[in-house]
């Protein structure tokens, strides 16, 4: 036999204190005010003996019908729902969790025991997650490290929050303080949004810029400018003009293809004559003024194809760390990658769900372009609705806003040549409305009918 062969099995460990969950128990039946102390600490999932978090729902069940919670209550209920059998012993185990708890037990001693099981619950918790990762990495389910990083650290972070109780109710108190460094950090920034500015006026005093950990949607029939508007303009505006770290994720085009057309709107030439090669003297000028203001502007480009949205989530977690992170595009919904099996517009459901959680675990708007029904068109009235979002129910549920990029000379090149449309149909927490723009197409850009002085303008 080989010396790997000869090594003994490690010890089963059980994270289980079955003393500790007694003390808890017979404390909640001993004393009625001890019922909420415990509680705040734990749940029913936090115990291990399977007759406990019957006990456990039971007691508070019955607290939260301002009824007794002592054992004679407490086993009558039981009884009532043919549970009393579930038990080891019936109403004798009542006793013996009554035993357990000292007569003089205090609120600081159920607490002492609640935590105690509380951490076991997380140790278990914690080693089952574990478990599922290392099978997935041996079974090969997982479809990319960065899909198992992504299931690591969203279970670590999970149960770090329930380790140290964060993530329930906070007390007025302690809001006050954080919401007023808010409200004050805005007022020192001046006049202008609160988010970062689209660099299109009218759009920013509606939505009130890009702001932080939100999810802002924008949609277009392909060709329409959803691109020109989101991985240009905001790109501009956040990254060249306001020097906002921004991360955009290119998932169509190539970072060839965005630099064109970024530099090109910024320079204020026509980006036919980079594509065909007809640059003149004072164009090449433009572009290379345009280079040489922009050069250290904190933008990331990834061009990357097949990304799926933990790929993106890695990725846009890295920039926050090294450089500060406070804008990401991805351009767009339907070409990231899904490593599920579901339906199409589950997967969609889920992607959107992730961007949004995305913004707010990075503190930071995510603008998430995606592409419109086919069936639209079809519609004698063009003027984009919700359900007009490819797979919407999703989309739109997660969404925090909604902006539709609608041109009319698409469908009747007689109609509103060279204008816009920037629909606004969601917007939480705000208004509704349309913005009307110059649709310089020809230079990757739109321009605010309201503000004269464009992004990067020679």
């Amino acid at each position: 036999m080989t010396d790997v062969e000869e090594r003994p099995a490690p010890p089963v460990t059980v994270f289980y204190d079955h003393g500790a969950e007694q003390v808890v128990l017979g404390s909640m039946l001993h004393d009625p005010l001890l019922v909420a102390e415990v509680e705040a600490i734990v749940s029913a999932r936090s115990f291990h003996k399977p007759c406990h978090p019957i006990l456990f729902e039971t007691i508070t069940e019955l607290r939260e019908k301002g009824r007794k919670t002592d054992p004679v209550s407490v086993a009558g209920h039981l009884a009532d729902k043919e549970l009393l059998g579930r038990l080891p012993g019936g109403v004798d185990y009542l006793r013996e969790l009554l035993a357990a708890v000292p007569l003089t037990a205090t609120v600081g001693e159920a607490t002492h025991f609640a935590r105690t099981v509380a951490d076991k619950a997380v140790l278990r918790d914690l080693d089952a997650g574990l478990a599922q990762i290392r099978t997935a990495i041996r079974s090969g389910e997982a479809t990319s490290p960065a899909e198992l990083l992504e299931r690591t650290r969203v279970m670590v972070t999970d149960l770090a929050q329930r380790a140290a109780g964060e993530g329930g109710p906070k007390r007025w108190r302690d809001i006050i303080r954080p919401a007023l460094d808010e409200i004050e950090r805005i007022s020192e920034e001046g006049a202008g949004p609160p988010g970062i500015p689209t660099g299109i006026s009218d759009l920013d005093r509606l939505i009130h810029g890009l702001q932080r950990q939100k999810l802002i949607i924008i949609a277009g029939i392909p060709g329409g400018g959803k691109t020109t508007l989101g991985a240009g303009d905001f790109v501009r505006s956040a990254a060249f003009k306001h020097r906002r770290a921004t991360g955009v994720f290119s998932l169509e085009m190539t970072e060839q293809e965005l630099f064109n057309r970024l530099i090109c709107a910024a320079a204020q030439v026509p980006s036919d004559k980079v594509t065909e090669g007809t640059l003149d003297l004072d164009d090449w000028t433009a572009i290379a003024r345009m280079c040489g203001d922009t050069e250290d502007a904190p933008l990331w480009i990834d061009d990357s194809k097949g990304l799926t949205m933990a790929d993106i989530r890695v990725r846009a977690r890295r920039l926050k760390q090294q450089h500060d992170l406070e804008l990401v595009v991805i351009d767009y919904l339907g070409l990231i990658e899904s490593t599920s099996s579901a339906p199409r517009n589950q997967q969609i459901d889920e992607i959107a769900r992730s961007a949004k959680n995305l913004a707010g675990e990075l503190d930071l708007p995510v603008v998430l372009l995606a592409q419109m029904n086919r069936n639209y068109a079809q519609r004698a009235d063009k003027r984009p609705i919700l359900t007009d979002l490819k797979e919407s129910g999703g989309i739109e549920a997660h969404a925090d806003v909604v902006i539709f990029v609608h041109r009319e000379e698409q469908f009747d090149k007689t109609k509103r040549v060279g204008e816009a449309d920037l629909i606004v149909e969601k917007n939480r927490g705000g208004a509704r409305g349309t913005v009307e723009v110059a649709a310089q197409l020809h230079l990757n850009r739109f321009m605010s009918m309201a503000l004269p002085e464009e992004v990067g303008s020679r």
